[in-house]
């Protein structure tokens, strides 16, 4: 009987005895058996084993055994009826006692125990379970095993068949509702309509579970929870608790809901607030979706993934002007580099030309290369112009390239105007932009903010979320989100709901700059639950249907909004204001210092050519003067410079 219990479910299976009072001489023999078809036999547990082995063992217990109702007791009171710990307990003939074992057992939905009882020739396998502690046992028939060649009845349908097995053969039947398994040890009739532990004890039978509910934002959630109206309240309490609702409806649940204002974080004392107290004091089975923290998994058990939600910073990314000059952006480098060099070459060729020029033409004017190229590259012109063939072929061709940069320089700066500068995508971007920061004045913000180690973070909340000396910068909502629309702020908070607001007040052009940064880098919020809870699995596998079967999703688009959609074919007129022009009248400014530090320079430059004008006239008056005096005494027979006196 029991190596045809153990090789039911056909898994890796081993046998562990360690309340057995049979005979030694049994007890090898048993071990010999099992031996002989791959099951192991031992008395204890192996040390430091991992959970994953603890599903292929069966812990066995006589009830006849001295003791038994004691070691069982203590096993509950330990938590090993629970899964993935599997019992077969062997009944004795006395049915009073082994009920009055079970009644004082906490073996509840995830319990894997099956009592054997024998009648004549033949053992009953019956699971027992309650829904909870005070609940009545529940007992169903997995399996019926006989011995090999014991002639039975098999009812199918009306017909009435005799079945005699063969020993050396080895079977498996569909008969009816169930199936038959025979083997040389025996004939099974195995009467589970499935393997799964869940199909077969998903009904709860009106059971109360419990949901804790956070609201944050107003109290009128409570009356709206299964509604759509104010949407734009408490959406993730909402969000959760529809998709937790027809999980308790799918497992014939009784619903009841409690309600708290926090999601509950770990004081100085070690103990919990909200949420979090009400899963550990198990007050409530399930609650609000929540943050992934190592503290908390230490208590509760996060069971699944039911809103793809988040909270991150939220911005309109700043235009190109306020980044880069961008004067300079038009054209790479290679064509800046390519325009000086034409530019240079031009103006050599035409000083040669001019210096040609002026030898061909009587008056021998040169003309002024330096004002020509100006003019050119300024797109002015020049009175200047040359007179012959070579120097205005190279003149025309000038002006007619730099008409053709000129267009597409112009082109390129109207549509940087009004370019977003996609130069803030990471903290650190975050961290040296001009762009200020705030949060959404919520309960996890004021606990996840200051949450931080690396340096980035760090310094984003010491310098520009909370200096030192100044309030942190916590905002309403509707506060923020109309910062993020005035822009050059940076908001921290939760998407849906901020997307919302975002859709209602945006203009369709305000919609087309919008970036995302994660600051918390958390994963996304779960389902908590209580920490080892009897129905952990239950849920688990009840949430895993209702997402695949897409009732998760429907839920999601009916009370959520995607992330605003930019409408390309919207065109608004914006105006150019001074940080757009600002280079240009930088360089206007400089420009308007250097003109009278040139005329200076210039009157200057004057004044010292008109003194040595003068030095130079009187140098060569008074040489006339000394060249005089000397043809008149040469004519009087004097000598010049002799003394006659």
């Amino acid at each position: 009987m029991l190596i045809s219990f153990l090789k039911l479910d056909d898994r890796p299976t081993s046998l562990l005895i360690p309340n057995l009072c049979w005979p030694r001489y049994k007890i090898i023999s048993m071990a010999r058996l099992m031996g002989e078809n791959s099951i192991s036999v031992a008395y204890s547990l192996q040390a430091n084993r991992t959970e994953y082995f603890l599903q292929h063992i069966i812990v066995f217990v006589d009830l006849e055994c001295p003791n038994s109702d004691e070691f069982l007791l203590k096993a509950s009171e330990e938590n090993y009826l629970k899964s993935p710990y599997r019992w077969l307990l062997l009944a004795p003939e006395n049915s009073s006692r082994k009920n009055e074992v079970l009644d004082n057992m906490e073996i509840l939905v995830d319990s894997d125990v099956v009592v054997a009882s024998k009648t004549d020739e033949e053992f009953i396998f019956t699971e027992v379970y309650k829904i909870s502690k005070d609940s009545e046992i529940i007992y169903t028939t997995r399996a019926i095993w006989r011995p090999v060649n014991y002639k039975y009845k098999i009812y199918n349908n009306t017909n009435l068949n005799d079945v005699n097995f063969a020993i050396s053969e080895s079977s498996r039947k569909n008969v009816g509702h169930k199936i038959i398994i025979d083997n040389k040890y025996g004939v099974i009739e195995d009467y589970r309509r499935s393997t799964s532990l869940f199909i077969r004890r998903k009904d709860l039978r009106g059971h109360i579970l419990t949901m804790s509910n956070v609201i944050i934002d107003n109290n009128q959630t409570k009356e709206h929870l299964n509604d759509r109206l104010f949407l734009d309240q408490d959406l993730v309490t909402k969000v959760s608790y529809a998709v937790v609702k027809i999980c308790f409806q799918s497992l014939n649940a009784t619903e009841k809901v409690l309600f708290t204002s926090t999601w509950g974080y770990k004081d100085k004392n070690g103990s919990y607030n909200g949420l979090i107290e009400q899963l550990i004091k198990k007050e409530a089975d399930l609650g609000t979706i929540a943050f992934f923290n190592k503290q908390r998994l230490d208590v509760i058990d996060y069971i699944a993934m039911v809103l793809s939600t988040g909270v991150r910073f939220v911005f309109r990314d700043p235009p190109l002007p306020y980044i880069s000059n961008i004067f300079t952006l038009p054209f790479t480098r290679d064509v800046w580099l390519a325009i000086f060099v034409c530019i240079l070459g031009c103006a050599l060729f035409l000083y040669i030309t001019s210096k040609w020029e002026a030898t061909m033409s009587t008056d021998h004017y040169q003309m002024d290369v330096l004002i020509l190229i100006i003019g050119a590259v300024l797109q002015q012109g020049s009175t200047l112009e040359p007179r012959y063939a070579p120097g205005r072929t190279v003149t025309l061709l000038l002006f007619l390239a730099l008409t053709i940069l000129y267009a597409a320089y112009s082109a390129n700066i109207v549509v940087l105007l009004r370019a977003p500068s996609s130069s803030v995508r990471s903290l650190s971007d975050l961290l040296n932009s001009p762009l200020k920061v705030g949060a959404s004045d919520m309960v996890y913000n004021r606990h996840y903010m200051k949450q931080v180690n690396d340096p980035i973070r760090k310094g984003i909340y010491d310098t520009k979320f909370a200096p030192k000396g100044k309030a942190p910068n916590y905002f309403d909502m509707k506060d923020g989100v109309e910062k993020i629309r005035q822009g050059f702020f940076a908001f921290h908070m939760p998407l849906n709901q901020g997307y919302r607001l975002i859709q209602k007040t945006y203009q369709e052009n305000e919609k087309c700059d919008l970036v995302e940064i994660d600051y918390i880098n958390e994963v996304e919020p779960w389902l908590p639950g209580q920490r080892r809870s009897p129905f952990k699995d239950l849920f688990k596998i009840t949430f895993l249907k209702i997402r695949e079967t897409g009732i998760q999703a429907n839920n999601r688009h009916r009370l959520t909004v995607p992330r605003p959609r930019c409408s390309g074919s919207v065109a608004t007129f914006s105006s150019v204001g001074i940080t757009d022009m600002y280079p240009a009248m930088m360089a206007t400014f400089y420009g308007m210092l250097m003109a009278p530090a040139v005329l200076l320079l210039e009157i200057a430059y004057y004044r010292l050519m008109k003194i040595r004008q003068r030095r130079q006239h009187k140098s060569i008056k008074s040489k006339k003067t000394h060249s005089g005096l000397e043809s008149v005494a040469t004519s009087a027979g004097i000598s010049v410079g002799e003394d006659h006196s």
